[in-house]
């Protein structure tokens, strides 16, 4: 279904029942899909649930970790849904800012730049969303201090030693200035989600052939990138030979940093460094099927979106940074993540209140 946005150069007045001036916007989603596009979603988070339980019955696993992880998800979408429905502007500018400010503070609390840049990298999407949402309500100077918000927070993912962290937030504020005329979506979003695709399968090529031997640092070098890197590898490959030996119901939740080899010898065990490969090491085929699924729910709900096509396609630049950063980190294992994620793509799925209408009345 092909939608039809609003430019991001800001000729089409956007009111906040999510209409243009003069009419409804072409290719909007009336309640009906909404409402499907939600249930979808229950079922997909319960049966998320409900699979990360049964795979770790009969066996010593902690699917505590998943579940918590889930309801993260679930309360920030939520929230992301009541705020941008009221502040359709403000909530995220008031999210980007709040990442920009306490960036320093909550990457000394987390201890791992993979998670911290992808925090940087939501925001970046949450500012861009709100430039484009206060552009669109003829608000310029809002739009250009939410511009350079986002550069503030691309520059701040310098100051990490995350593998992608400056990448992806970059590329994140390259896609939001890319799609600032984009009227359709769904070529878009494909092209997006092929992105995380092409991460993931190079990902697991790296991992098979890696070799068997890479275990620490390289004897050819000694920088501590290539360290992290020599041990990042063996993570990968530990996953996938778990993957291989048990594919239906993986390990068990929480147990990958049990049965690793490379994960026993380090001091800081931190995971497989790729959520996607871990889901399906302690999960298996269906865990893995079932995180896909998330993501093309994720896709779903930005195709339907009331919002422009602009704001949408900026969220789904971050959504799909975030995707990549999965791929080759554990950033999905940190609770702020989740959360972050959870409430961008809420307030991005929002419907504003139709505070013209009440103003104006029905005529």
């Amino acid at each position: 279904m092909a939608h039809t946005g609003v430019p991001g150069s800001g000729s089409a007045a956007w009111s906040a029942d999510g209409e243009v001036a003069g009419g409804a916007r072409r290719g909007a989603p009336g309640p009906r899909g909404g409402t499907a596009c939600d249930v979808a979603g229950v079922l997909l988070l319960a049966a998320c649930a409900c699979w990360a339980v049964y795979s770790s019955s009969g066996r010593d696993a902690q699917p505590e970790g998943t579940l918590l992880g889930l309801l993260a998800i679930a309360a920030g979408y939520a929230t992301g849904r009541i705020a941008g429905a009221v502040l359709p502007v403000g909530a995220p500018l008031v999210a980007a800012g709040s990442a920009a400010a306490l960036a320093p503070w909550t990457g000394a609390h987390l201890h791992n730049d993979d998670a911290l840049a992808a925090l940087l990298a939501l925001a970046v999407g949450a500012a861009c969303c709100a430039g484009y949402a206060a552009q669109a309500h003829g608000l310029r100077w809002a739009a250009r201090g939410c511009g350079a918000l986002a550069a503030l927070l691309v520059a701040e993912s310098l100051t990490t030693d995350s593998m992608l962290g400056p990448i992806a937030c970059g590329g994140t504020l390259v896609v939001a200035v890319a799609v600032h005329r984009v009227r359709r979506r769904v070529p878009a979003l494909a092209l997006l989600s092929l992105c995380v695709l092409l991460t993931l399968g190079a990902t697991v090529l790296l991992a098979q052939h890696s070799g068997a031997t890479v275990t620490g640092p390289s004897p050819l070098a000694d920088g501590p990138v290539t360290q992290v890197s020599a041990q990042r590898l063996a993570l990968w490959r530990d996953a996938v030979e778990e993957f291989d030996q048990q594919p239906l119901r993986g390990v068990g939740p929480g147990r990958f940093t049990d049965v690793s080899p490379t994960a026993l010898e380090s001091t800081e065990p931190t995971g497989a460094s790729s959520s996607a490969l871990q889901t399906a090491a302690e999960q298996g085929l269906p865990g893995l099927l079932l995180l896909g699924a998330a993501f093309g729910w994720t896709l779903w709900t930005l195709a339907r979106s009331p919002r422009p096509t602009a704001a949408v396609l900026s969220a789904a630049g971050a959504m799909a940074a975030l995707g990549v950063q999965a791929s080759v980190a554990s950033v999905l294992s940190v609770a702020w993540v989740v959360v972050g994620g959870g409430l961008l793509l809420g307030m991005t799925a929002a419907r504003p209140m139709p505070r013209v209408q009440r103003e104006h009345g029905p005529g």
